[in-house]
């Protein structure tokens, strides 16, 4: 099932060097850092949930710290102040998606130290709680932009 959740993001494309799984088909329990992302896309591109600040932060972060996960090329592309924040976010989730696991995962640590409060609201991790106090076999609910498109997984 391929859902476009940003302007020319098709999470189809979104392969993760080959190491990561559709969140539709893994195990909430099973999820990679990548799964996570490709979930929780919708959630942090929406409309005011990460600041223009924080965003460069994150990107500042990654790019200090771990230029082979962003170059300062990527850097300066990702940090355009002529394209739209959501833009640039959806290009940056994309292009780490594509990088891989590592990648994903040093993304939520710079979004846990620069969106603490964000962080802990992700639908990932509410999936991941409801998991573990879920027995197995019901299924669970995950967060959705609109109540249309809620999500249904059942739980192995």
């Amino acid at each position: 099932m391929a859902v476009s959740w940003c302007v020319g993001l098709n999470t189809s494309s979104l392969g993760c060097a080959g190491s990561c799984r559709s969140v539709f088909s893994a195990s909430v329990s099973e999820q990679t850092y990548c799964d996570r992302l490709v979930q929780d896309t919708p959630f942090l591109t929406s409309l005011g949930r990460l600041s223009e600040q924080q965003v460069d932060r994150i990107i500042l972060q990654l790019n200090r710290y771990y230029p082979q996960i962003l170059s300062n090329k990527d850097a300066e592309k990702f940090r355009n102040p002529k394209l739209s924040l959501r833009v640039r976010l959806c290009d940056l989730l994309g292009h780490l998606q594509r990088s891989g696991e590592r990648d994903c995962q040093e993304f939520y640590r710079a979004l846990y130290i620069h969106a603490q409060p964000l962080h802990s609201c992700l639908p990932s991790r509410h999936a991941l709680r409801k998991c573990v106090s879920q027995p197995p076999g019901l299924g669970i609910s995950l967060f959705s932009p609109s109540p249309e498109t809620t999500l249904w997984l059942r739980l192995v």
